[in-house]
């Protein structure tokens, strides 16, 4: 099959990412307008709960794989991989709830939303499959493919039950039922007949992944955290209002990140002609249009936040709808942070990853700890800011160093 253009397989992605991400954004105002802020708040803590375990399902491959454009492992290494790793992540999600005291419905609801992570990953491997073939508009389709199952099952069961569990589970078996149904009949398409796979090149494989998925986890952790300590400080209801100020901002940070998840494997193709010169001009055209959506970002937020949140969540979230503005410009650190990681990723500068999550994560706890207790929602802005600030200066010197080290021949 013929593939798309750079442009195109943006477009489809983009598109695609915004339309799903969208859906799953109205899910989160859909549960406090049918079921609370409480129940608002129970899903966001399981969102949160999850974040670092959904990452660890991922395993943090789809970046490496996209930019393997030698063939060093086959496609069905890296789905045998991700399977493993979806298991191992449940099983570690589960023990790490065992260390927490939430009641059984927040179990339930974590655990069936890890289920859903879970498959979430499981088609992410058939989208690195797609995406390495140059067919973005088939990854495109699964969103909106997913969105509406989503909206149907997730949405309609809300309505019907006003029961967060029982969404939740609706929304993990449509999820299950997409990526059996649909991705992974397109993905096969891809795969060669003849593509076998190892116990051997399984092992090797994720042994290489390791200190990415450290720093993946650590680096996800250290966003996750301020909200982890608002909700220990506070409670569900408190992260719940901030959470429905925050949501919104999903957008900004998923249309950030899906210009630039395309640009992988050009990117990973001019490393391997030595063009270095193409190489950066990517990366500038990135800066350019980033910059420009920022500012656009942080000026419809001042004129539009407020209006926009009380027309969802009515009068009562007005107290906080300040919040609003700085929390768009500490998903727009997270974006930069998204955008450095694979870039780092496509250069094989793993140990400055390294040296980017570990730093995240002290920072994280330690700003966490002084700023969420004693400030509450708008100690988790300064946090954050703090923490994508160190990680971001890390990361801009990485590729720095690595760009100016680059020699003919020589792209390790």
């Amino acid at each position: 099959m013929k593939k798309k253009s750079t442009l195109a397989n943006i477009f489809y992605n983009s598109f695609g990412t915004m339309f799903y991400y969208g859906c799953q954004w109205l899910t989160t105002i859909l549960v406090v307008r049918l079921a609370g802020f409480e129940a608002g708040g129970n899903y966001s803590l399981a969102m949160t709960f999850t974040a670092a375990f959904a990452i660890l399902a991922l395993f943090n491959t789809r970046q490496y794989q996209v930019s393997d454009v030698t063939g060093e492992y086959t496609d069905r290494t890296y789905i045998c991989s991700r399977w493993i790793a979806m298991a191992i992540a449940f099983i570690i999600c589960f023990v790490g709830l065992l260390f927490n005291s939430y009641t059984p419905h927040q179990w339930g609801v974590i655990l069936l939303y890890m289920v859903y992570k879970c498959a979430e990953a499981w088609i992410d491997v058939y989208h690195g499959v797609d995406q390495k073939n140059g067919r973005m508009d088939y990854v495109c389709y699964s969103y909106i493919i997913r969105s509406i199952l989503m909206m149907a099952g997730f949405c309609g069961m809300l309505y019907l039950t006003k029961n967060l569990l029982y969404a939740v589970a609706a929304l993990a078996f449509t999820t299950f039922a997409a990526a059996v149904l649909y991705d992974r009949r397109v993905a096969v398409k891809f795969i060669a007949k003849d593509d076998t796979t190892n116990k051997e090149m399984v092992k090797k494989l994720m042994i290489a992944m390791v200190p990415l998925v450290i720093v993946a986890v650590t680096n996800n952790l250290s966003i996750s955290l301020p909200k982890y300590f608002l909700e220990r400080y506070y409670d569900a209801t408190v992260l719940g209002y901030y959470s429905s100020v925050a949501t919104p901002s999903m957008i900004v940070q998923v249309g950030a990140n899906t210009i630039f998840i395309p640009l992988i494997t050009p990117l990973a193709d001019r490393l391997a002609a030595d063009d270095k010169k193409g190489f950066m001009d990517i990366l500038k055209k990135v800066a350019i249009v980033f910059a420009g959506l920022s500012v656009l970002a942080v000026i419809v937020a001042a004129l539009l936040g407020e209006w926009f949140l009380v027309l969802f969540f009515k009068e009562e979230i007005r107290p906080y709808t300040y919040l609003f503005v700085p929390i768009i410009i500490s998903t727009l650190l997270i974006s930069i942070n998204a955008c450095l990681f694979p870039v780092c990723t496509v250069l094989r500068e793993i140990k400055g990853q390294l040296a980017v999550g570990i730093s995240g994560i002290v920072s994280s706890v330690i700003a966490s700890m002084v700023f969420v207790k004693g400030y509450g929602m708008d100690g988790v802005v300064i946090a954050l800011l703090i923490t994508l600030g160190i990680q971001i200066i890390i990361e801009i010197y990485c590729v720095y160093h690595k760009v100016k080290k680059w020699r003919k021949t020589n792209h390790g």
